[in-house]
């Protein structure tokens, strides 16, 4: 502590506890929304804003972006960054159901894709186009028709199968491992 701070020690202490749980949440949920922090902290935006800094700051957590989007995520700095973006994109409902469509078959087509989701083709689309951009789709045309495939299928399917539990189940079992460890 400085020489003069205005900063008790309980305070400092604090705002290490503060850090800490933040960072568990933040190992427990890779990918929450700020608003998720902010709901399970019970911090006020700008303590919790603070955190967060710190952390980036200091290599701890990452920021994840999906582009073309204004959702804000965060991840632990463990995490690759080849990971982190198909996480982001696992958490978006129409990108997630065509990365779900994909792990299960070889190769799809546009229309098979659009039929897959229930989504209009624009959206279909605009999505694909979304997930060619990041390199987690990849397209192959044979016989003047395209066919898309998951670029890292194994490690799509890995990070499938570890973040897919309900939220209200990893909710209730991280919750509980958190306010253990205070």
């Amino acid at each position: 502590m400085k020489v003069g701070s205005i900063y008790k020690d309980s305070e400092i202490t604090a705002n290490g506890n503060n850090r800490d749980t933040i960072l568990k949440i933040i190992n427990s949920f890779p990918g929450i929304r700020y608003r998720d922090i902010l709901r399970l902290t019970k911090l006020n935006n700008g303590t919790l804003s603070h955190h967060l800094t710190t952390l980036e700051r200091c290599s701890t957590i990452k920021i994840g972006r999906t582009e073309n989007s204004n959702i804000t995520r965060y991840y632990p700095a463990s995490i690759p960054t080849d990971e982190t973006l198909i996480l982001n994109y696992l958490k978006i409902k129409t990108t997630k159901k065509i990365i779900l469509m994909l792990v299960q078959v070889e190769g799809a087509t546009f229309n098979e894709i659009v039929n897959h989701i229930n989504k209009a083709p624009s959206t279909t689309s605009w999505n694909l186009k979304r997930l060619l951009d990041s390199e987690i789709v990849g397209r192959e045309k044979r016989e003047n028709v395209s066919f898309f495939y998951l670029y890292k299928k194994e490690l799509v399917k890995k990070l499938v199968a570890e973040n897919n539990k309900s939220l209200l189940d990893r909710s209730i079992e991280n919750y509980i491992s958190i306010i253990e460890e205070l």
